[in-house]
């Protein structure tokens, strides 16, 4: 098996068909798999794909396990050498898996792979950033993005091969032996689960390289949307287990109350006063 593509989809039942849709329409010439884990969803998304892909390996989740906890059980499942983590809301095109497979084939030193994201209107997302520092995340979480423009590599060509830092894992294709036994720490479920993966593999000694040659349509985070307060919560948690986990207790006390009022002004509620005191007896490694 050449390819093992991994979804984790959570209510994006018409997203999720067109993307399998779009891979049953460029299908590569090699062996691959394609896997599903539905994440608990209530559309009837998982009846979807029973009844119109019966080619796709359907796992069901009775829960919602997060993005890092879906991807990991779609990854136990797998047998592929390379490993394609594509998000429930995009679709790819003629060549999409097969150039990115075969930039891993020839290039040994590489460990992850990412290409262009456009719009459906083929205008580009922005899906590069470097590792992000605690000043960084202090400028974004209080929305002064211009403080941010390296960060967030406003200045990137994207018509230009390079390594990167972090690249968005709607769209991301690793080589197995550059991970351990699963894909994401799933201590982060939601949000930073990617930017650590990232760490990891980088300190590991792998190169993560961008291609413009090969691109993606993306609709864009339909099941962050979606998120209620308690799963906003969540967000915010993995945030400031990201930020101590890689700088350490100052940093988690510096955003606590930045998020606070964020979360307070998104839902209304006084229970993201928890930011302040999840975090006390999380284990770090």
């Amino acid at each position: 098996m050449k390819v093992s593509i991994i979804i984790t989809s959570w209510n994006t039942k018409h997203l999720l068909q067109a993307c399998l849709r779009s891979i049953r329409s460029h299908t590569p010439a090699f062996p691959f798999e394609t896997i599903v884990v539905d994440n608990g969803s209530r559309d009837a998304s998982a009846e979807m794909v029973e009844r119109e892909f019966p080619e796709v390996q359907l796992i069901k989740s009775a829960i919602n396990t997060g993005y890092a906890g879906g991807n990991n059980i779609g990854f136990k499942h797998s047998q592929g050498e390379y490993v394609l983590l594509l998000g429930s809301d995009t679709e790819v095109l003629q060549g999409t898996i097969h150039c990115m497979a075969e930039y891993l084939e020839a290039r040994p030193e590489v460990g992850i792979v990412s290409c262009r994201m456009e719009s459906p209107d083929g205008s580009l997302q922005h899906s590069c950033k470097q590792f992000p520092t605690v000043a960084n995340a202090v400028a974004m979480y209080c929305s002064l993005h211009f403080l941010n423009k390296e960060y967030l590599m406003w200045g990137f060509d994207h018509t230009i091969e390079r390594e990167v830092d972090q690249p968005d894992a709607t769209c991301v294709m690793i080589r197995r032996t550059a991970m351990e036994q699963q894909i994401f720490d799933e201590r982060f479920s939601i949000l930073y689960n990617d930017v650590d993966l990232c760490q990891r593999v980088k300190r590991k000694g792998w190169k993560i390289m961008y291609i413009p040659s090969v691109k993606i349509i993306h609709h864009g985070s339909q099941s962050t949307k979606q998120a209620p307060p308690n799963v906003r919560l969540v967000m915010y948690q993995n945030i400031l287990l990201y930020y101590q986990t890689y700088f350490g207790t100052a940093a988690r006390i510096l955003l606590s109350p930045i998020l606070f009022f964020r979360y307070l002004l998104a839902t209304r509620s006084f229970t993201g006063l928890s930011l302040f005191y999840s975090l006390h007896k999380a284990r770090l490694s």
